[in-house]
């Protein structure tokens, strides 16, 4: 017998022997009391491989690492937060308006999780279905041109036409001019990188000069509503559809999504939902803008 077939059999063997001997101590009284909380012996496994991080088949496995030191320190932990929970209800503070939201919306959050959880496993994610989608949705995935860009961002023209003369000037390096003079600081640090920009990403002004600008090029300056702008086009890429392996990860992303918003609908229309949007847009007495007035 193979060594890898030898020490798979092994771990089901021991698998099946930790798991009787778990469904056996099940019967047993309490582990933890603490006030008038008590917590059983598969609770408090269950909470021990919850924090691991591991999945309820690897329970045996999690708790044949752990030493006893380990298992007691992890009670004890377990029995201090009772305490504490024990000690806020005793005062009350469980109908304290903010704790009882945080409590509230903890169990919402954490019935939902459970409940995607439970409907997605049903989900068909299968090759075949994925690639039906692709295929009728190809117009999603087409990766539209784009340009890798630099720029520097001043506030006034003056300063861009003094930004371009010192990238101009012998020896002159467009990533130190941007660090020195760009008040645009998340880019400015890069050398003013923007990084691979999509045609029609950002404001037109921008968007126009960077795609007219051929690679290792210069334009500007160009005024926006955020300022005015040096820019270099440093790469182009032209629009292109990526094959189906290559677009995968959104394509099962974008049908998760899509079956998701199916199952919402389908329980709006069974539980019922209502939202007042009068109400929403003056919370609070203060009246929402819009983003496009």
């Amino acid at each position: 017998m193979r060594r890898s077939t030898m020490k798979a059999l092994v771990l089901a063997v021991f698998a099946i022997l930790m798991a009787v001997t778990l469904a056996q101590a099940a019967d047993r009284g309490p582990v933890i009391k603490a006030g008038s909380e008590t917590v059983g012996e598969e609770e408090l496994v269950n909470l021990i491989v919850e924090q691991s991080g591991a999945n309820q088949m690897m329970k045996p496995f999690v708790l044949a690492q752990m030493s006893l030191e380990d298992r007691e320190s992890f009670a004890q932990q377990v029995s201090v937060a009772l305490l504490l929970s024990e000690a806020a209800k005793n005062r009350g503070l469980h109908l304290d308006p903010a704790v009882a939201s945080q409590l509230r919306w903890n169990a919402v959050n954490v019935l939902a999780q459970a409940y995607v959880a439970s409907v997605s496993s049903k989900w068909d994610l299968g090759r075949p279905v994925l690639e039906k989608w692709f295929n009728d949705h190809q117009e999603y995935y087409m990766e539209p041109e784009a340009v890798h860009v630099r720029h520097i961002l001043v506030e006034t023209e003056s300063e861009a036409l003094d930004a371009l003369v010192e990238v101009f000037a012998r020896d002159g390096d467009f990533r130190v001019a941007a660090a020195r003079r760009s008040i645009d600081t998340g880019s400015a640090q890069g050398g003013g990188d923007l990084g691979w920009v999509y045609r029609g990403q950002t404001v037109p002004e921008f968007d126009e000069m960077a795609f007219s600008l051929e690679p290792g090029k210069i334009g500007g300056p160009v005024q926006s509503r955020f300022g005015w702008h040096v820019i270099q086009a440093l790469e182009r890429k032209p629009s292109r559809m990526p094959s189906f392996d290559e677009a995968l990860r959104k394509v099962r992303e974008d049908i998760q999504q899509h079956y998701m918003a199916l199952e919402i609908e389908r329980l709006g229309e069974s539980l019922g939902l209502d939202l007042d949007h009068e109400i929403i847009s003056t919370l609070g007495g203060f009246p929402a803008f819009r983003r496009d007035q």
